[in-house]
């Protein structure tokens, strides 16, 4: 008996020990399973890229058979190409209808895509109507309102639509589908290992940023835009930021030994300022792409909600029509057949000519809109990488022309630079993520990390752009503005219900109005305010003037600093340590206000002051007061 007591103490101080070290409870146990999340994360990436290659290379094999020759990057140079209208010079063609020349058996870039959305749209509203349109927004409705959870079928019905809007040419990107793919492995994990709300979220980041990091081959950016696209500001979910660079690079490890080096494009030459001027230049482009920035958002948006919503039509069938109407922007323009992954490559390697980049901008815009706001399954993403692309290449010509005209071509700024520039300003602009997109306009064009050294002026860039729009103008409808906007942030409490639950119905609930008017008058000393505050568990108290009207809050903290110093109890008043300005609420203000105000300021009480006095005290309402309010309102079951 005594020996097993021995081993079991011996055991217990080397898993103290063990615990001290490794920390495994807190934290080590998120960091082994955001490399678990990252590899599986990594294998259902390159499952799915194997997939949508095969798709894609069959679709593009069956239209060279029958004649139809789609325009690739590698058909243009700098100053030739196959402009709008006669793109399709390389194939049988037949017909010549409005001056456009098309190829033979024409009518069948216009009824593939629409057998692709319709496909798709039987699979999402058959097994998962939420898996509609783009996939990021899944995946921040499930961090800030679902505790992390996905269902386990909509990351499955998300990739088979998917294959079929992209096999069949839809105008979207990979990332929507891939995020909740690797959110969606990443949920199942959680909930299977049993993790807490916290973990899961953030395992549910974790996930997002090993699949995307993965098909992109953007660990950095890719965990930075996994963190950042959750809100509508510059905030940023700190705590998910590790997990995600170990998920992200380890789920970009596991794809690279499977298919190597995807990327089509690696600069060899430097890309940077040559002097300050450049950058002054760039700072002209900001409300300029913010103006297309602003527009886009509307048409995807406006399409969805004005257009394709109103139409008296079954679900399923509404991406078939989105579909088709992508079929007539393509056989105009087909060099928006797809992404633009690749294109945007080419531009970065000016290959393809100003007059070509120019038509481009808008079909692209319209394309793009027709696939997802139809309800096709994609992301926006790599549209929006490459709109900007073409944005910042055209205004890179133009300021140098404009600047040569005056004699100015020394402050011309670098056109691959200018690219980058849109890129980053664009991304930022309809996705609100100025520190992520800075850094992918940087990591999708080289591993040298030379490139960073124009990271900086990005951002500066992107913060322009930030504040210029307004935080609404944005893709992704799910974001929040801030942290605190976030049930993540706010104690798992329904903000919904926070919201219809008033100040005036905490306050009243409370056993005894005035246990807490407890007011400090603006002359009061050290000792004389020690024996007001002392017997009270309260932090912060208001003070009054002679006329007992509320002119400042003063914090405990503060008094009891003052107290430690001996030597000055009679000289400091309570006017002297008090705070002038006052964060109050009314009667008729919600609880979600009042809280949010509390968790910003850090405080535990806030005045409750007359509407039509602001100096007049109501009362101080605790925070175990609002939630006490919160708990009985949702007992009853009496909201909507």
């Amino acid at each position: 008996m005594e020996r097993q007591r021995y081993y079991d103490k011996q055991k217990n101080a080397v898993l103290e020990r063990l615990r001290l070290r490794f920390d495994w409870f807190c934290s080590g146990r998120i960091l082994v399973y955001s490399v678990l999340v990252g590899f599986l994360s990594g294998l259902a990436s390159a499952l799915f890229y194997f997939i949508l290659q095969i798709v894609c290379g069959s679709i593009f094999d069956f239209y060279s058979v029958i004649g139809i020759n789609i325009p690739q990057p590698s058909d243009y140079t700098y100053s030739t190409g196959l402009l709008p209208g006669s793109a399709f010079e390389n194939s049988l063609r037949q017909d010549i209808l409005f001056g456009f020349v098309l190829p033979r058996y024409w009518i069948l870039m216009l009824l593939i895509p629409m057998f692709g959305g319709l496909i798709c749209g039987f699979v999402i509203w058959t097994f998962a109507p939420e898996a509609s349109g783009d996939g990021t927004d899944s995946v921040i409705r499930s961090f800030h309102f679902r505790g992390g959870r996905i269902r386990n079928r909509l990351p499955i019905v998300k990739s088979l639509s998917g294959i079929f809007t992209l096999g069949s040419g839809g105008s979207a990107g990979w990332e929507g589908l891939i995020m909740l793919l690797g959110g969606g492995i990443a949920s199942s994990v959680g909930q299977i290992l049993r993790l807490s709300v916290r973990d899961r979220r953030l395992l549910l980041l974790a996930g997002a940023a090993g699949g995307l990091g993965a098909i992109f081959q953007i660990p950095i950016g890719a965990a930075i835009y996994v963190t950042e696209v959750l809100y509508a500001s510059t905030a940023i979910e700190f705590g998910a930021v590790i997990p995600c660079l170990i998920a992200s690079i380890t789920g970009y490890s596991i794809f690279y030994l499977i298919h190597g080096n995807v990327r089509q494009f690696e600069v060899v030459q430097y890309i940077g300022m040559e002097h300050f001027g450049n950058f002054f230049v760039l700072l002209i482009f900001v409300p300029i792409i913010a103006l297309v920035c602003l527009i886009f958002v509307r048409l995807v948006l406006e399409m969805r909600n004005r257009v394709f919503r109103r139409l008296s039509l079954p679900e399923f069938i509404k991406p078939a029509i989105g579909g088709l109407l992508l079929g007539f922007v393509v056989l105009i323009y087909p060099q928006v057949y797809g992404g633009g992954y690749v294109w945007l490559y080419q531009l970065i390697d000016l290959r393809l000519p100003f007059y070509l980049v120019l038509l481009l901008i808008v079909p692209k815009m319209l394309a793009a809109a027709f696939t997802i706001s139809s309800g096709g399954s994609g992301g926006l993403f790599v549209p929006s990488l490459f709109i900007g692309g073409m944005i910042g290449y055209v205004l890179g010509h133009c300021a140098e022309w404009l600047l040569s005209a005056v004699g100015l071509s020394w402050m011309s700024p670098d056109i691959r630079l200018c690219v980058l520039a849109g890129v980053s300003i664009f991304c930022t602009g309809v996705s609100k993520v100025p520190f992520a997109a800075a850094v992918i306009a940087c990591e999708i064009i080289s591993y040298s990390e030379w490139n960073y050294a124009i990271l900086v002026p990005l951002i500066v860039m992107n913060l322009a752009t930030m504040a210029i729009l307004s935080s609404k103008t944005s893709l992704y409808e799910e974001q929040v503005l801030t942290t605190l906007d976030s049930e993540n942030h706010f104690g798992n409490y329904s903000i919904d219900l926070l919201q219809v639950i008033t100040v005036r119905d905490a306050f009243l609930s409370r056993d005894k109005l005035s246990r807490c008017d407890v007011m400090v008058p603006a002359g009061a000393t050290i000792p004389e305010i020690v024996k007001l505050i002392a017997p009270l568990p309260d932090s912060i108290f208001p003070v009054s003037d002679s006329a007992g009207r509320l002119i400042g809050i003063l914090h405990a903290t503060d008094v009891w600093s003052e107290f430690r110093n001996r030597q000055k109890w009679d000289s400091i008043r309570a006017e002297t340590l008090m705070l002038t300005e006052i964060n109050s609420v009314m009667p008729d203000s919600n609880l979600y206000h009042a809280l949010r105000i509390c968790a910003l300021l850090s405080i535990s009480e806030i005045p409750v002051v007359d509407p039509k006095q602001p100096d007049e005290l109501i009362c101080m309402l605790r925070h175990s007061e609002m939630i006490k309010a919160y708990n009985e309102k949702l007992a009853t079951a009496k909201w909507n």
